[in-house]
């Protein structure tokens, strides 16, 4: 199987830390692409042209970023990232569970937009839209200020954990992105998740 992955994507990343986490990295070759090029070869087996993508060895694949980390869960001896059961955890914490998992999507796909609009030629910019995105993440990093701490957050390393890091990692191409500033717990907490190995390891190499 094969990993396709950009240095930049955070999606991309949030793959690359679960491969790693997951002890999958002889099972599966990374492969560093670019995205949004006209008559890439990658095209024949993802039409969409969309990164990540898991090829399997039959030759089908898989383009979105959740399903690639459950398909990779499986793959383990034991789920590790699974969402816990209801039944498990009981009702309000498996609802505090799911909240903050999208409310951290939320703040990544935001983000994201954020990132893409900068890319584009300065002319062709969007000012609102880039000011709307960074409002919209400075927010959530507040809210996520206030769950440090608590069970999601301080648990083994789950689809929230890795959410919010991806997007708080964001920094380093969004200048104006200052999370830190007023939020000293989920400084303190983004630095200890860069402490895990497979976050620390899945850090692209500079030549990328």
């Amino acid at each position: 199987m094969k990993l396709y992955v950009t240095p930049t994507s955070p999606y991309a990343r949030l793959t690359m830390i679960v491969r790693l986490e997951l002890g999958l990295a002889e099972r599966i070759e990374l492969v560093w692409a670019k995205s949004r090029i006209p008559d890439d070869p990658m095209l024949a087996f993802n039409p969409s042209g969309r990164i990540p993508f898991l090829h399997l060895d039959d030759g089908s694949g898989f383009e979105d970023t959740d399903l690639i980390v459950e398909y990779l869960d499986l793959l383990g001896p034991q789920r590790r990232l699974a969402r816990p059961e209801m039944a498990e955890i009981g009702v309000d914490a498996y609802w505090d569970f799911r909240r903050q998992e999208m409310t951290a999507r939320s703040m990544l796909d935001g983000a994201s937009v954020w990132g893409r609009e900068l890319v584009r030629p300065q002319n062709e910019q969007s000012p609102g839209i880039i000011v709307h995105e960074r409002g919209r993440a400075l927010r959530l990093a507040h809210v996520f200020e206030g769950l440090v701490g608590g069970d999601v957050l301080t648990g083994p390393l789950n689809l929230p954990q890795l959410l919010l890091f991806c997007v708080l990692n964001l920094e380093f191409r969004l200048p104006e992105f200052d999370w830190r500033r007023g939020h000293p717990a989920l400084d303190a907490w983004f630095d200890r998740m860069r402490d895990f190995p497979s976050v620390r390891n899945s850090e692209p190499p500079p030549s990328t």
